[in-house]
């Protein structure tokens, strides 16, 4: 099968052919059935991949944009919580990347080069709804945090040849009922486990 592709059509017709579907697509607007039904679930597989597996390409990193800190002094009279602070018992909110599908790290400003024992952060994900507008945030109690994170990777030629696979035995898997019937569709779920199993194998 293969694996270079620059265009999601290219990643369609990927697909297609693995369900054994007899048409191509040119590009996902065209009105053909198979691009209609394509076009209606395409983003969603591929976020959904994205977020199963900690795939090199898609890592970001960056430090995170403070939204709220609780007081320095904590809340000792007269300081007393208020939405103008983070929910208790976390002392620090921060922004939630607008291309962010899964957060994978919190991670402190090390003093040294390297953290050779890093330790796991607890954090939490919540919605806002004090700010204007609500929004997602990312709550925890780590000063300057810093985020690693699994971002949504659109472009296809950016992807690794094990997303790929496993993009594309998915894709097939959601499309194959529509355009080559139930029972097809079936055979064809062992056929995605296989191919993501082995994509997540081999990236770790």
């Amino acid at each position: 099968m293969p694996v270079s592709v620059s265009t999601p059509a290219d990643l369609v017709n990927v697909a297609l052919q693995r369900i054994g579907y007899k048409g191509r697509v040119g590009n996902l607007f065209e009105g053909s059935a198979a691009a209609k039904d394509a076009l209606d679930i395409y983003a969603q597989t591929r976020d959904e991949i994205l977020r199963k597996g900690d795939w090199g390409f898609a890592e970001r990193n960056l430090a995170m944009e403070l939204l709220k800190s609780a007081p320095a002094g904590g809340y000792t009279p007269p300081n007393v919580w208020t939405p103008a602070s983070p929910p208790l018992p976390w002392r620090f909110e921060y922004a939630y990347p607008s291309d962010c599908l899964d957060v994978r790290a919190i991670k402190g400003q090390s003093v040294f080069v390297m953290d050779f024992d890093p330790q796991p952060i607890t954090f939490t994900v919540a919605n806002d709804s004090a700010l204007v507008p609500p929004r997602k945030v990312i709550l925890c109690n780590v000063p300057d945090a810093l985020l690693t994170y699994t971002g949504q990777v659109t472009d296809p030629t950016s992807w690794e040849p094990d997303f790929v696979e496993a993009f594309a035995a998915a894709l097939g898997r959601r499309l194959a009922p529509a355009l080559v019937g139930m029972e097809a569709a079936k055979l064809l779920i062992a056929d995605e486990q296989m191919s993501t199993a082995q994509a997540l194998a081999v990236q770790g």
